[in-house]
């Protein structure tokens, strides 16, 4: 066994347990935090919320009465009951909540530019589809860089479900299975010579003309978390995608402009989106959220951006802020627009593209219209099922590996 989980000696005082490890790294966990993570048979656990410990019903002056260890398993017994506990030394070393170990399980995102272009990361269908260490592989490369190209995938709408169910379960939003063309709506999308030119757009996604860097429904307080996109049919000149690291252009503004960046992690940005063509009975839809474009964790960590400048509403902010605001938003979209750090690309008939819509904007370049045009499938898949996927195929396949704690991207 690797020696980082091997225990050495075991120590106990009034506040708890004091574990050292063959690596030298020492331990402290305290008698409260022991006590509540018994998952002995009377206690239950946390993974299936069959529980029968009560927090409430701990005493104040709880202590440790008795130890026993060897090199991969601790055993206590508590004051108050006598109730013993036991413990494996490699889950005590994986939860230790020590400064080091927590900063060694927070996963850390892959930053990057214009320059990933030259070789962005791409992954065949037919090989996730066949070998789950490949689809954990992609897995882990979307979590690392937010997004990865995928090659052999079916093209067609009958079958978009593949390529959605490597990543989770799709999630059904107001615009459900949509597809982004210049084409009126049909019912079978692989009749493509049957579409004409939309009387009405409702999705900006449908205009011909470039879209600019952004994040999709920044109107929503729980937005999309992964985006797959699909390429059904792409135009014969222009309509190539383009992605922009968010959380790279965040860096960049906090090492420009501090308190811009600060201002715009504690400011509420309204977003709304009001569709008339998504009704729900006999009224149309009308969102409206008021959150901060820039998300931080509990260590001051970018964990999400929100960022798209055409669904910003009026702001609503005191008087005093308003000014200061739109400097922050200014000098926040002069970087996000920047050339440098855009990476451009065609999807072709049969590639599709996987994105995270809370840390990667994307956008696209003009496309000529035409009667056979261009048509994406688009749908989306939340954060938490994508992460669920990745934890069960890393613990099964890479069980070396220590847990690691992801991102929880924007939360309301």
């Amino acid at each position: 066994m690797d020696s980082q989980y091997q225990v050495q000696q075991v120590k106990t005082d009034n506040k708890g347990l004091q574990v050292d490890w063959g690596d030298g790294h020492q331990s402290r966990f305290h008698a409260i935090w022991l006590r509540h993570q018994c998952e002995c048979e009377v206690c239950g656990t946390s993974l299936n919320a069959v529980r029968g410990l009560r927090l409430d019903q701990l005493p104040d002056d709880l202590n440790i009465t008795s130890l026993n260890f060897d090199s991969d398993r601790i055993t206590l017994s508590w004051s108050d009951d006598g109730h013993q506990s036991a413990y494996q030394a490699r889950w005590l070393r994986d939860h230790c909540y020590s400064e080091q170990e927590r900063h060694k399980r927070k996963h850390k995102p892959i930053f990057w530019d214009g320059s990933i272009g030259d070789d962005p990361p791409i992954f065949d269908l037919h090989k996730v589809e066949g070998n789950a260490v490949v689809r954990l592989e992609l897995l882990e490369t979307v979590c690392d860089y937010g997004f990865c190209k995928v090659k052999n995938v079916p093209g067609t709408s009958a079958e978009s479900n593949r390529l959605i169910e490597v990543i989770g379960t799709k999630r059904q939003t107001h615009f459900g299975n949509f597809e982004l063309s210049n084409k009126s709506p049909i019912d079978n999308v692989d009749d493509l010579q049957r579409l004409t030119n939309k009387d009405l757009v409702n999705n900006v996604g449908d205009i011909k003309q470039a879209l600019l860097p952004h994040c999709d429904e920044t109107y929503r307080t729980s937005t999309i978390g992964i985006t797959v996109f699909q390429m059904l049919q792409p135009s014969t000149e222009g309509g190539h995608s383009t992605l922009t690291d968010g959380f790279e252009a965040a860096r960049r503004l906090k090492a420009q402009f501090p308190e811009d960046f600060d201002f715009l992690t504690r400011t509420p940005i309204p977003g709304q989106r009001y569709d008339p063509n998504h009704t729900e009975g006999e009224l149309p839809r009308w969102y409206q959220c008021w959150l901060p474009m820039i998300q931080l964790d509990a260590e001051s960590e970018v964990s999400g951006v929100r960022i798209n400048e055409r669904q910003i509403a009026p702001l609503d902010l005191p008087c005093e802020k308003i000014e200061p605001c739109y400097r922050a938003l200014r000098r926040f979209l002069k970087i996000v627009y920047d050339p440098e750090l855009l990476i451009s690309f065609a999807l072709r008939k049969g590639e599709g593209l996987i994105f995270n819509n809370q840390r990667v904007l994307h956008g696209r370049s003009a496309f000529k219209g035409e009667q056979s045009g261009r048509v994406v499938l688009t749908n989306s898949v939340d954060l938490e099922d994508f992460y669920s996927n990745l934890r069960v195929l890393r613990a099964k396949y890479k069980p070396e590996k220590a847990l690691q704690n992801y991102a929880q991207g924007l939360v309301a």
